[in-house]
């Protein structure tokens, strides 16, 4: 069994149950259209040692590109800001190992939608009221971490990108005073990241760098 073996048992015993919960997709990527600014995204990752897959929740953003800059029918979990590894037990790094038995094969496939149905479904509902838990989560939060989690759970590790992400959401709301704080934070986060990379002559990598530094920086300005 390899991955593409596996990925026709995800069309016969998976994807058509996704489908019912209106989800669209087809073998390992599936979304569901944003609703109050939230899509919803799931895929299926072979690994780079063959034998095994695992699999990802992850939330998209309807008023901001993915980390790839890419829109909602091109984005997949692996350059959302916000995902989570989906395991049996709900927590933890998993992989469904492949057999050479087909229906143990079968029985790794239920088991992620069994997976999917009781700790992938919380992942997306805890995502499902916004502005909710985004418009809870004040500057200071940010300022007290370089590691936040969202909702004490969700490790982003990344909090030039959160402070953008906040930075917009308190945009959208109405909250320009607080998006400004976010948008000061993560300014400050980029200008430190400037310190380390903006060194030396002004080579070619040099000058990509600080196109970089330029454009963070543009993106996190409040508009």
């Amino acid at each position: 069994m390899n991955a593409a073996e596996f990925r026709k048992l995800v069309a016969e015993h998976f994807s058509p149950k996704i489908r019912e919960l209106g989800w669209k997709g087809s073998g390992f990527h599936f979304r569901k259209k944003p609703e109050n600014h939230i899509g919803n995204l799931f895929g299926i990752q072979g690994s780079w040692y063959g034998g095994s897959v695992c699999c990802e929740t992850a939330i998209y953003f309807d008023f901001i590109p993915d980390l790839a800059g890419l829109n909602f029918e091109k984005s997949t979990y692996a350059s959302s800001l916000i995902r989570k590894r989906l395991s049996p037990k709900g927590d933890g790094d998993y992989h469904w190992n492949f057999s050479n038995d087909l229906e143990k094969n079968i029985e790794s496939v239920k088991s992620i939608w069994n997976a999917f149905e009781e700790h992938g479904i919380k992942f997306y509902n805890d995502f499902g009221d916004f502005p909710h838990p985004f418009d809870k989560i004040n500057p200071n939060d940010l300022r007290k971490s370089d590691n936040y989690f969202i909702l004490g759970k969700y490790n982003i590790g990344n909090n030039v990108e959160v402070a953008n992400l906040l930075k917009e959401v308190n945009t959208i709301i109405g909250r320009r005073e607080i998006a400004q704080e976010f948008s000061e934070i993560g300014i400050e986060r980029v200008n430190i990241l400037a310190e380390r990379l903006l060194v030396g002559r002004k080579t070619k990598t040099y000058r990509k760098n600080e196109r970089f530094i330029e454009m963070q920086i543009e993106k996190l300005r409040v508009k």
